[in-house]
């Protein structure tokens, strides 16, 4: 099995968004939506540790920002 590194990047609902995330494409909800991605895509790249491969005979590594641990 080849060392493979997935770096998850999922857009976390706020609680005001309700069903409405789906389908709700004002421009302010637009720039919310690309500010968080932003925020998350900086922290998930100051991660050193989670951009480079895997060790070998790791496998697949899969990291997620919104479920690091705080000693991370």
């Amino acid at each position: 099995m080849p060392e493979i590194a997935i770096l998850h990047l999922i857009y976390q609902q706020k609680a005001y968004e309700g069903d409405a995330k789906d389908h709700e494409f004002s421009g302010t909800s637009m720039r919310e939506h690309w500010t968080s991605g932003y925020e998350d895509t900086k922290r998930t790249l100051k991660r050193r540790d989670w951009i480079k491969m895997p060790d070998e005979g790791m496998g697949l590594v899969v990291h997620d920002v919104h479920r690091e641990t705080e000693s991370a």
